[in-house]
């Protein structure tokens, strides 16, 4: 076993133990399904262009509380702040204790600890984390914003956090859930965390989730979520962190009616590596699905994206889209692309497509002809290329947060980027196209 598998399996006995009879035996299953499997290879398909023996040599020291804050529209506000009638945003520490029952059988019905090794070592460690119950017709305006702090080193050992979070849509309800992963400093260390989202009849729920941690900690994200009949999930996941970085999202539509859009963008820096894995599960007939991830890449810094739709024997009419397109701001920059499709209905609708490319000459030539100096240029043109995936969240407010946290990214690149003009000195598209 390595270094890393042994440090946490001795930390994880402080709280093994605790909580309510089937927290525990789902721990000590996911446990041993760990143990089975072993940390993922690249021998495994789908890590195969993914090396994590830099999570095996870590010697952690602590496994460190998940340190969420719930932030509403007050941004310092703690969990208890005031929500509409319906809403409940809760620590999952404090329903364990207080109402274990309220959601046995809904934590770790997604998120299947034999299906993938990472996840059952999220569920083996798991501790604490986020609920949030939307009761039926339940509106929430204000986006639920969660921040998940990592802790710095102790006696300079990395620590390890296993955030969970469990999202309960009643029937015709709505929100939107913000997701940031932040550290107070560059430290060695590993992110585990793991979302379950239970969609029931009519619910909208929007998940954006920004994941920037800095290198050297190694963030791994898998969300999960099982929409019912006219269920609607849009995701936005950004990822920007320049190190070692793994996220999946798996969407199952089970039932007709059911709609999910799954927008993504990932920025690779450095030596940073970041590996998208999502999974689109038509069980049902008469859904829809529609998936665009885009990777702007630069330095020597490599993107992974495997995005595979299946459409279940049965799930005729459906409508299945998916789209990969990267681009490369260096020669020593790659993208390993592969969209599937496995199809066994007849009567189905869907499309899958990957591009590679660099900034258009064309449209650097029209630019620097116009008196942009080409730094400028080349910032505009990479920004327009960002900006169609960000555009697409609902909340004017969160889209503009992402948007500066995007473009901070953006001017961080070198060398494709290193003119270094300010962000707030080069004009934006809005939402119709025209220059602001």
């Amino acid at each position: 076993m390595s270094t890393a598998i042994d440090s946490l399996m001795r930390l994880r006995q402080r709280f093994a133990g605790e909580g309510p009879d089937w927290l525990r035996t789902q721990r000590e299953e996911a446990r041993l399904a760990f143990e089975a499997a072993g940390l993922p290879t690249r021998r495994l398909e789908s890590w195969k262009s993914t090396n994590l023996a830099p999570l095996a040599a870590l010697d952690f020291a602590r496994i460190a509380p998940t340190g969420a804050t719930m932030l509403d529209s007050m941004p310092d506000a703690k969990f208890g702040a005031t929500l509409p009638q319906g809403v409940r945003v809760r620590s999952l520490a404090d329903v364990l204790r207080s109402e274990p029952d309220r959601i046995a059988g809904r934590l770790g019905r997604l998120a299947d600890p034999k299906k993938s090794a990472l996840v059952a070592l999220q569920t083996a460690c798991l501790e604490d984390g986020v609920v949030i119950e939307l009761a039926a017709d339940a509106r929430f305006e204000e986006p639920i914003r969660i921040r998940f702090h990592s802790s710095p080193d102790v006696y300079d050992r990395p620590s390890a956090a296993f955030p969970r979070v469990l999202v309960l849509a009643g029937e015709n309800s709505e929100a939107t859930i913000f997701e940031e992963f932040v550290s107070e400093k560059p430290a060695r260390g590993f992110t585990n965390h793991v979302a379950e989202l239970l969609l029931a009849a009519g619910a909208h729920v929007e998940l954006v989730q920004i994941q920037a941690e800095p290198a050297p900690r190694i963030h791994f994200s898998s969300v999960h979520a099982e929409l019912e009949r006219g269920a609607r999930f849009d995701s936005h996941i950004v990822s920007l962190a320049d190190g070692l970085l793994r996220s999946e999202l798996d969407v199952r539509l089970m039932a007709p009616g059911a709609e999910t859009k799954m927008i993504g963008f990932f920025l690779g820096r450095g030596a940073g590596h970041v590996d998208h894995f999502t999974t689109v599960d038509h069980v049902a007939p008469h859904c829809t699905s529609a998936q665009e991830y885009r990777g702007v890449l630069g330095d020597r810094s490599k993107g992974v994206f495997r995005g595979r739709v299946i459409v279940r024997p049965g799930a005729q009419k459906t409508d299945a889209r998916q789209s990969n397109p990267n681009l490369l701001l260096s020669d020593t920059a790659s993208i390993d692309t592969r969209p599937q499709l496995e199809i066994y209905a007849d009567d189905v609708r869907a499309s899958h497509g990957s591009t590679i490319g660099q900034l258009d000459a064309d449209a650097l030539f029209f630019l620097r002809a116009r008196g942009i100096a080409e730094a400028e240029a080349r910032v505009l043109l990479t920004r327009a290329f960002a900006t169609a995936v960000v555009d697409t969240i609902r909340d004017s407010g969160l889209r503009d947060d992402v948007a500066r946290r995007v473009d901070e990214a953006l001017f961080r690149l070198e060398p494709a980027l290193e003119s270094r003009p300010s962000p707030s000195s080069i004009p934006r598209a809005n939402r119709d196209g025209d220059l602001t």
